[in-house]
């Protein structure tokens, strides 16, 4: 199979990594990796040289974010005709797409157009608080086969209408990072960070609330708790949706002064790395309830961003209020609490999704033409 994959940042190469390493390895496939958007950006850390480093350099390199302040509606054309002349060019049979970014939508259009199948994982959840849950069912609808985290997002793609035969569960890839032999210790963390992770420590990620009136509101709640609750942060900056650079100002201002660092990009590596050394994650980000708990690791997540989306007993949620959080910083360091997290499952998976996701591609009949159909319910 001549299968393409796209990548546009640190947020779904996380997910795709095992399973491009995979697929390299394996002659029933030809792989054509297409990176671009963030990874191409020098603003939000050039992360396209993690694919060298992970043994799955880009067949090309897609450029839409020259510019990290244009609107997204703008990037989000680019990317439509980068990704469209890229699969016009390579002719995959297929297109494997992560997530619910607004260029996956696009190069989901893209190759829709070119009749190219769109394999999708990740669909079916569910983000009530971010545009992000629109762009992913949007996603589902044009896919042909999806690969999804848990039982409830398969039924919730059935109930959307999509052939429960084109459906699988395969766990999140992403937890795949969990048996990576090469991820960092302490002391190689502190090297790479110039700080001294003294305890507590604490991971922060904030991304813009693109369905609220002040896209920023959730950093500032998070930057003002980070004021009153004292600890050693570590913070990500923002990935490039609406609103990103507001959050970026508060988020790196935050992250000035004695105990406190802020990057654009960690890099999958060392983010697993530090989710493995960090005593709390902090934020709204989807990592916070797929990937932390996977490690045993308490999140505090703010704000209504991940509002809905499925979790378990290691999230403790509060509103966009410093008072809260910090109220929830200290319970997520409890003992007593923290030693209740160690017996529960993981809700996601085993972290071998991408064995999983190959012996699924190795045996998909692609359908040519990618026609899709969906049942009529009966009226009245």
């Amino acid at each position: 199979m001549r299968l393409a994959i796209l990548t546009s940042g640190r947020q779904d190469w996380g997910i795709l990594r095992s399973t491009c390493q995979r697929l390299k390895a394996d002659p029933a496939f030809e792989l054509i990796v297409l990176a671009g958007g963030m990874h191409a950006s020098a603003a939000f850390g050039r992360t396209v040289t993690q694919l060298d480093d992970d043994g799955c350099t880009p067949d090309a390199v897609l450029e839409w974010l020259a510019d990290p302040d244009a609107p997204a509606w703008h990037a989000a054309g680019l990317a439509l005709h980068a990704v469209g002349d890229a699969l016009a060019r390579f002719r995959p049979d297929a297109l494997l797409l992560a997530g619910d970014r607004y260029e996956t939508l696009a190069a989901a259009q893209a190759a829709t157009l070119l009749t190219i199948p769109i394999v999708h994982l990740h669909g079916g959840e569910e983000t009530a608080g971010a545009i992000d849950n629109a762009l992913r069912h949007a996603i589902s609808k044009l896919s042909h086969l999806h690969l999804v985290s848990h039982a409830d997002h398969a039924a919730r793609l059935i109930a959307m209408g999509e052939d429960p035969a084109t459906i699988h569960v395969v766990g999140a890839p992403g937890l795949d990072n969990l048996h990576r032999p090469d991820l960092p210790d302490r002391a190689a963390l502190e090297a790479r960070l110039g700080l001294t992770l003294n305890p507590p420590v604490v991971l922060v990620t904030v991304h813009p609330t693109t369905l609220s009136a002040d896209p920023a509101a959730d950093a500032f709640a998070v930057a003002a708790a980070m004021g009153a609750w004292p600890a050693t942060y570590v913070i990500t900056l923002p990935n490039a949706d609406p609103g990103h650079a507001a959050v970026r100002t508060v988020m790196q201002t935050a992250g000035e002064g004695p105990r406190r660092v802020a990057v654009d990009a960690l890099g999958e590596q060392f983010f697993w790395g530090m989710m493995q050394q960090a005593d709390i994650i902090l934020g709204n980000s989807s990592s916070a309830l797929i990937e932390a708990p996977a490690g045993h690791l308490p999140a505090v997540t703010a704000g209504a961003r991940q509002a809905a989306r499925l979790r378990d007993a290691h999230v403790v949620d509060v509103p966009a209020d410093p008072a809260a959080i910090v109220a929830a910083l200290a319970q997520a360091m409890d003992p007593t609490w923290r030693a209740g997290l160690q017996a529960l499952p993981g809700l996601f998976g085993d972290g071998h999704a991408a064995a999983r996701i190959q012996a699924i591609l190795t045996a998909w009949v692609i359908p040519h033409p990618p026609l899709k159909r969906w049942p009529t319910p009966p009226v009245g």
